[in-house]
Order: C-alpha cells, then sequence, then structure tokens
C-alpha cells in the first residue's frame, strides 16, 4: 500500500501556509535575488580555469612547461582585454565536489612539473584514454546546466540571448594531440574521429601545436549526423570560462558560423580529417523580432526547447540561474518528462539526508521538500541492508543494491500526490509525496527545484510564450519611458494573459 508523506510540522517550525494559486506564486523576488546574488559572485571573485581546461583536454598527467602554462594564461588575459564588454572573473558556485576534484587533480598536475626534467615530454594519452577514476570524476557538473524557466525575468528582453536548442545528446567535444573525442554527461566516449578544430587531427591547418586544444559544449543530432555547438570553453588553447556569454559566442561565430566565412571553414564540412560537421545554431537577442524567430522560424534540426542565455554570464560549471531553459509541445517531443506506465503523473527524484530524514533537491542550495518518517527510515533500512549487494553498493544499472542500508544522498523516487506543491514567494515549501522506490544512482543527482517547479506548472498552467513575449514587449516599452523621461524605470510584475504579444502575428503559436 501506497503512503503519501507530507512534510510535518516540525520540519518547518510552523504548519506550512496555504497553497498559493499557480498564477501568483510565479510573482517572486527570491528567483531574480538569485539572479542578482550569481551575477554579483562574478563581480566579486576571480577565478581561473585554465588549469581544468587543460586536465579535461590532457588528461591528469599534463607535464608541460611551465612556459606554456603561462603563455595559454597570458592568451586568455589578452583576449579578455580585447573583448568588448570586458568582466570581472567569477568564483566557481560552491557544491560542485566532481569540479573541485579536477581541480585538485591539475594543481597535482601543475606541482608535479617542478620535480620533473624541464625536457620531458607529456603523456600521449589522447583526450580519449582517460583513466577508470577520472571517468569516474567526470559528471555532468562539468557542464554549465541551466535552470527551468519559471519566471520571466525583469530584463529577458534586452540583457538575454534565445537561442533555439537542438535535439540530441549533450556532450563536451574535446580535441587535443591529433584525436577529437565527444564524452556525454556520464563521461562516458560517444564518438572518437579526426576533425578540423585545433588539436584535432594530425592534418589540421589551426592549432598544430602539442599544447593546442577545443573545448566545446554540444548537443549531437542523430538524424543528420552534426554537432551543433552551444558553447565554446577554450578554443586553440585559451580558456574561456572566465569570458562573458556575448564574447564566448561571439567568438565561437567568428569560427564555426557561416560556412562561408567562418575561420575554421573546415570544421562545418565532412571529410577525411573532419568526419563530423560543427555548425552553431542561431542566436537572437531575445527582443520581441528574436524571440519571434527563436520560436517560429524554420531550422535544419528538431527542436528540444529554447535556451535562454544572459549576456553577462559566465560559464558556470553546475547549476546557474544565468541559463534559463523553457519547452511547450511546439518547440520539444519532450515537454512533460515521460512515464513507463504512459500517465502525466508528475515523478521526482529527491536526495536523502539520512541524519534528519529530509529529502532534498539537488540545487547547490538544497531545499527539503518533506521529511520521511522515522518507522519507514527504519523499515527500509533494513530491507537495504539484507537486499543481495557485491563489492559495489550499486549494480551496472545503476540500481541500489544495499550493502549498509540508506545512506546519505541516496536518490530516492516520489511521485507528486493529488494535492501537490505548497509554494510560497516562487519556491517550494512543502510537497504531497508518494514515496516509489530507489533511484538509479547513475543519473548524476536529485532533480533541481526550477525542474520540479516547471513540470508542476507544465501540468496546470505552463508558461506560454505569449506570456514570455507581453513581458518582452512590457520591458522594452518601459525602457523607451524611461529613455524619454531621463529617469530609471520601476520594477512591475507582468500579469499573465491569453492575447498574443504585438511582436508576433497572432496564429503564429496555434498548434
Amino acid at each position: 500500500e501506497e503512503v503519501v508523506y507530507h512534510q510535518s510540522a516540525a520540519m518547518s517550525g510552523r504548519l506550512p501556509p496555504k497553497r498559493d494559486s499557480v498564477k501568483a506564486s510565479r510573482l517572486s523576488t527570491q528567483l531574480q535575488k538569485r539572479r542578482d546574488a550569481a551575477r554579483q559572485r562574478q563581480r566579486d571573485a576571480r577565478r581561473d580555469l585554465t588549469d581544468h581546461a587543460r586536465s579535461l583536454a590532457f588528461g591528469a598527467e599534463d607535464s608541460g612547461s611551465e612556459a606554456s602554462a603561462t603563455r595559454a594564461v597570458g592568451d586568455q588575459d589578452a583576449m579578455h582585454r580585447s573583448s568588448s564588454n570586458p568582466q570581472e572573473l567569477a568564483l566557481e558556485h560552491p557544491g560542485t565536489s566532481s569540479t573541485e576534484a579536477w581541480l585538485d587533480v591539475a594543481q597535482m598536475g601543475r606541482e608535479s612539473r617542478h620535480e620533473r626534467s624541464p625536457r620531458h615530454r607529456r603523456s600521449s594519452s589522447a583526450p580519449g584514454k582517460w583513466s577508470r577514476e577520472s571517468v569516474a570524476r567526470f559528471s555532468e557538473s562539468q557542464f554549465m546546466l541551466p535552470e527551468w524557466m519559471v519566471d520571466v525575468p525583469p530584463d529577458l528582453g534586452h540583457a538575454w540571448f534565445a537561442t533555439p536548442r537542438p535535439k540530441g545528446q549533450r556532450v563536451l567535444v574535446i580535441s587535443s594531440r591529433g584525436c577529437t573525442v565527444s564524452r556525454l554527461k556520464n563521461g562516458r566516449v560517444l564518438h572518437r574521429f579526426p576533425s578540423a578544430l585545433p588539436g584535432g587531427s594530425q592534418r589540421t591547418k589551426h592549432g598544430k601545436a602539442e599544447d593546442s586544444f577545443c573545448i566545446l559544449d554540444c548537443v549531437f543530432h542523430q538524424e543528420d549526423g552534426v554537432y551543433y555547438v552551444m558553447d565554446c570553453m577554450a578554443w586553440n588553447g585559451m580558456s574561456m570560462y572566465d569570458c562573458t556569454a556575448e564574447m564566448r559566442l561571439s567568438w565561437l561565430y567568428s569560427k564555426l558560423g557561416d560556412p562561408e566565412t567562418a575561420e575554421c571553414e573546415a570544421a562545418t564540412g565532412t571529410g577525411p580529417n573532419n568526419r563530423y560537421r560543427f555548425a552553431v545554431p542561431p542566436t537572437h537577442n531575445c527582443d520581441a523580432s528574436g524571440l519571434r524567430a527563436a520560436y517560429g522560424s524554420p531550422f535544419p534540426f528538431r527542436r528540444d526547447g529554447i535556451q535562454f542565455l544572459a549576456k553577462d554570464g559566465n560559464y558556470e560549471l553546475g547549476v546557474t540561474p544565468l541559463a534559463v531553459m523553457w519547452k511547450d509541445p511546439n518547440t520539444s517531443d519532450f515537454f512533460l518528462d515521460e512515464n513507463p506506465d504512459g500517465s502525466d503523473t508528475q515523478r521526482v527524484v529527491l536526495s536523502l539526508q539520512s541524519a534528519t530524514g529530509d529529502v532534498v533537491t539537488g540545487d547547490p542550495t538544497p531545499i527539503a521538500l518533506a521529511r520521511l518518517p522515522a518507522h519507514f527510515l527504519e523499515s527500509a533500512g533494513r530491507a537495504a541492508e539484507s537486499a543481495p549487494a557485491g563489492d559495489d553498493s550499486l549494480g551496472r544499472d545503476g540500481t541500489w543494491r544495499g550493502n549498509g542500508g540508506l545512506r546519505d544522498g541516496l536518490l530516492l523516487r516520489f511521485a507528486v500526490g493529488k494535492s501537490g506543491l505548497q509554494i510560497q514567494d516562487g519556491l517550494p515549501v512543502a510537497a504531497d509525496l508518494v514515496y516509489e522506490g530507489i533511484a538509479n544512482q547513475r543519473r548524476g543527482g536529485a532533480d533541481t527545484m526550477t525542474k520540479i517547479l516547471f513540470q508542476y506548472y507544465a501540468r496546470r498552467e505552463p508558461i506560454t510564450i505569449e506570456e514570455i513575449g507581453m513581458a518582452v514587449e512590457t520591458q522594452a516599452r518601459e525602457a523607451a519611458m524611461a529613455a524619454s523621461s531621463g529617469s530609471s524605470a520601476s520594477s512591475v510584475s507582468i500579469a499573465r494573459s491569453s492575447q498574443s504579444f504585438s511582436g508576433i502575428p497572432n496564429g503564429l503559436f496555434d498548434f
């Protein structure tokens, strides 16, 4: 018999507030505060991910000369100075343990240079020949992970880009030492091939030097065998993690954009030295015309939503509020998470905090949605301990095999009950959860707060393209009024409306 577990009053110190309406819950100041805080971290702190990029490109045993490392940093500094919109370097968001592990490896490699002969050459390991330990450390936190759109940013119309996301597998494409490898979120190799990217083959025209490498954030579109490049983290040995999105995308288009004018034109076609074609999906300023183009224009690929990217955002490792994903049935085949039974019941995966019994989201600062009763933890712990287990607690399919009971961080799967979520100021404070079992432990982590909210709204009152468009137009009018009056525009909430916004013709969004 299924048992529904609600968040207890003892968990929050008071009874949860009455559930807000879906419409009112979106008028949140907390979500915008999170975006402002992310920008402030970038302005106040500094980071240097050059060694992180080199560890991805060359592996942990990189023993190149100190001069080459210094040259790479110098090239990066020069690139920042040449940017039309220079930004302060940003400190990586805390809480991404796999990223810290990679930086630790890079630090050990850097210290080892002083202990070896200056004439010692690097290991000949190509980017596709990582050790099992390196693959295990690799995770989806090596990517910038967008949040899901559960409110419309008040500066969306002038401070963000809109890019249609191709349908396919998201991969990290790494080229170095004459080889190109694409890695999935779990670190496993999708393809190993020659490419015309710097360092991507023995005959590449760009970046033949031994320390040349590229790291690209791509989506592999299987239907036509094209790697669509969504972002650029390193090019020809220069780290671009700390460049703004405006700079990174401008750089990317100059290298791989228009095949007739692209600097690396050989990578935009196929041939013996470039097995897969690289292309850059169109990116638009998120004004009315740009939003119309991102939503309604024909594309050579099947879409899986629209990605919104803050122009001043750096490439953050892990979840960031400065990148936002949005979908509807017209832009994605996966608007709602699929269920094996074909139902539209929302299911969530949460992480267990064994000391308290709380089940929390996968955010850098986790949000507790419920507390499991003590008697349930005891019975489930005994069941887990009695389950057959090998040397490892995980099976090959990622299922939990016991060996120690319910450990801290164990991923559990729940269905959202009829009472749904209790939302206050745009954030969930409690949930009606039905326990269904232990989730696949290799999925990467628990669901984030915005993913849970997006799927929750999608089943009730989703954010529509009309709502986004009206917000963009309202922001444009406010900016025009502020410019004409010479005063700054005040922040106002955008009310929902069923009307089409004037920047897009009526009927364009009819399904």
